[in-house]
């Protein structure tokens, strides 16, 4: 029987691209996510000139074939088509994997050379580039680079420099192939150094490029450059993330129940399986192997030395690491698994799919993802489960609010209180609520957003999700922009808060309340001169007299449990003295009720208000502070509340002997991110996630 492998054909080669294409069927189907929409609005909209020196959207980087040329080409000759964009990505993988081969043909026995292939190509990682179109940036950097070294180890220099340009203008994880060029000459391909060195000269007029291009992204758009880490540590923890994502363990944990959940894809087996006939159906007599082209020592300094350039690239940016980060540095990975594959034979070679693919369907199952920047984060930020999470939601997102909003006025501007968290719906101004409408006049922001700046004089809807729909807010109340209003006062948004009362004044509502929180909203934001004269339209006067007057009225009807005339007095007494904390206290207190379900009280917003003012008015007052934080927290407004509990700690050494104060900060610190930096889901089923 025959021992030695024979070369793959085009048989063999259509077997893995059918393979492939079947095991990625489900991520070719996801729609536009998160950047996506971003890029496609700019080639929409911008000439390619114009988005070329004047880059807009996500401008942190200079990948002007892989974001502005990519996107500007396939929506002009594809359209709005995720499909098209998806099938242009696999066929980039799909080159990719065959000149992958081709490097391995050149280092390893053919049947060696398939299973360094195959393992890369069934990567978890590599579901992630097919699963966001925005990858395509990972993709392009892939097939460029593997393209130029191609044609360097057969001499075309010329044609290799100009792909090296193309890589490194789609992704700067490109950078070091020069360096893996001159690794090559001088361990395999047996050239002196000095030799190698010198083929490897005209890779530095790419390098100005980009260099060039960079220098310019960072100048027009210094706001969003990325932040970088330069660190040992932070360099550390890139390599340590590069072994995770060729391991498949992006999640950090959870792979085995998720393994035990999982199965191989049938459809990959049957197309994969059958490339073992060429492979030998048993190991060479005596132990020998079919020569390999490359020495073992050779090839092993060779893969390292790959692993070591390319997963440099990751230490700067370790703190958001994605196992996607590690698309070029896998080519190094293929090359340790075809050395250790170098015996492999037609049975093992069927066992090892399998294994590769339940390791695969696994890996890529496991319902975690990072949500904290931390370079030591033992999760990814970016895993499969978020991009399928994040399509599902943002699928249902879009279709609720064409249900919810059908017909927007032009130059609507969406207003979100609550969405699902990291489902990345909501991005910038909303051109994924453009893209959904077809409409380019209108707008989409967070609710904490809304100011004169992003809602103007503009129709406006404010809308949250119930958990299965979006249902419009305050659409019933009297006066919607003054809830807007008190709401934004909370959120510790003054500025917002103003235009909000400046609209409501201009809608007709009640001009007493949207003058008197006009007012705060105004000293808040800076603006004492404003915050006066509202007061004095408000009415407001001092006068020591009437106001102890009015809170011995309001201590009279409390203790006749007449607390409609309590209130009312005490609004009296707000009104003759304006600035003291007394009557701001009391009042807090009364239309609070139980702080414990302030949150459920029709009038607990505006209780909470009047303590804020208490607060702010007496700063030592730490029984009005604990009871402002401990109202937020019911609301689970949990920014503003760790804000006044941090003022509170402050202002009281002893809170630790005050158990209020204690469970609390308890609570809160449970609740924050910090507390929490990976989330992660329950099954009810094989692949049902269920949010917890």
């Amino acid at each position: 029987m025959e021992t030695t492998a024979r070369r793959p054909g085009w048989l063999a080669l259509a077997l893995g691209a059918v393979g492939i294409t079947a095991l990625y069927a489900g991520a070719l189907t996801t729609g536009f996510l998160n950047d996506d929409h971003v890029f496609l609005e700019q080639a929409r909209t911008r000439s390619l000139i114009d988005a070329l020196l004047h880059p807009g959207g996500i401008a942190n980087y200079f990948r002007p074939l892989s974001r502005e040329v990519y996107f500007a080409v396939l929506l002009h000759t594809a359209g709005m088509q995720p499909l098209a964009f998806h099938l242009v990505n696999l066929a980039a993988l799909l080159i990719s994997a065959w000149l992958v081969l081709d490097l391995l043909l050149a280092l390893v026995p053919p049947a060696a050379a398939l299973t360094g292939t195959l393992w890369m190509l069934l990567l978890p990682l590599i579901r992630v580039d097919l699963i966001w179109i925005s990858c395509s940036q990972d993709l392009l950097a892939l097939l460029f680079a593997l393209t130029a070294f191609a044609l360097h180890r057969r001499g075309r220099n010329a044609l290799a420099v100009l792909a090296y340009l193309a890589a490194v203008l789609s992704k700067q994880s490109a950078l070091p192939l020069p360096a893996a060029l001159i690794a090559y000459d001088a361990l395999i391909a047996g050239r002196a150094p000095r030799e190698a060195v010198r083929r490897a000269w005209p890779y530095l007029a790419p390098l100005a490029v980009w260099a060039v291009g960079e220098w310019h992204v960072r100048q027009v758009a210094p706001i969003t450059a990325t932040v970088f880490s330069f660190t040992p540590g932070s360099f550390a923890a890139g390599y340590v993330h590069m072994v995770q994502s060729l391991l498949g363990l992006e999640a950090g944990g959870g792979f085995w129940n998720a393994f035990q959940d999982a199965g191989p894809s049938l459809w990959a087996l049957a197309a994969l399986g059958p490339i073992a006939f060429w492979i030998p159906a048993r190991a060479a007599p005596g132990g020998h192997t079919t020569p390999a082209p490359a020495s073992p020592s050779a090839l092993l300094r060779f893969a390292l030395v790959w692993l070591a350039l390319f997963g440099l690239m990751t230490g700067p940016v370790a703190s958001t690491w994605s196992g996607y980060y590690c698309t070029l540095a896998a080519v190094g990975g293929s090359m340790l698994v075809a050395l250790l594959a170098r015996r492999i034979t037609r049975w093992v070679w069927v066992a090892l799919v399998m294994a590769l693919l339940w390791w695969h369907a696994a890996a890529s199952s496991v319902p975690s993802f990072a949500i904290a920047d931390a370079p030591w984060g033992w999760t990814g930020h970016f895993t499969n489960w978020y991009f399928e999470r994040g399509a599902r939601i943002s699928s249902q997102l879009r279709l609720a609010l064409l249900r919810t909003e059908p017909h927007p006025a032009p130059n609507t501007r969406f207003f979100f209180a609550t969405l699902p968290g990291w489902a990345g719906f909501q991005m910038g101004n909303g051109p994924a609520i453009r893209d959904a409408y077809q409409d380019d006049s209108l707008q989409s922001f967070f609710y904490s957003q809304f100011s004169e700046s992003t809602a103007a004089g503009l129709p406006c809807r404010f809308l949250f999700w119930n958990g299965v729909d979006f249902e419009p807010l305050y659409a019933r109340a009297r006066e919607p922009f003054f809830q807007v209003g008190c709401d934004l006062l909370l959120l510790e948004r003054p500025h917002g808060a103003r235009h909000a009362f400046r609209r409501g004044l201009a809608a007709g509502e009640e001009r007493r309340d949207h003058t008197y929180w006009y007012g705060w909203a105004s000293l808040w934001d800076g603006d004492r001169s404003a915050a006066e004269a509202a007061w004095k339209d408000f009415g407001a006067a001092d006068d020591t007299t009437m106001y102890v007057a009015w809170l011995r009225a309001a201590r009279t009807a409390l203790e006749e449990r007449d607390t409609l005339s309590a209130r009312r007095h005490l609004m009296d007494a707000v009104r003759a003295g304006i600035g003291r904390p007394e009557a701001h206290a009391a009042l807090g207190e009364l239309l609070s009720g139980s702080l414990a379900s302030a949150s459920a009280s029709p009038s607990a917003k505006y209780g909470l208000l009047e303590t804020r003012v208490a607060a702010y008015l007496n700063p030592q007052d730490w029984l009005a502070r604990r009871d402002l934080v401990q109202g937020l927290a019911a609301a689970r407004l949990d920014q503003p509340a760790r804000h006044e509990l941090q003022t509170l700690e402050s202002i009281l050494p002893e809170w630790r002997q005050d158990s209020v104060v204690v469970r609390l900060d308890s609570l809160l610190r449970v609740r924050s991110a910090d507390a929490a930096p990976v989330v992660t889901f329950a099954r009810r089923t094989r692949r049902t996630p269920n949010a917890h």
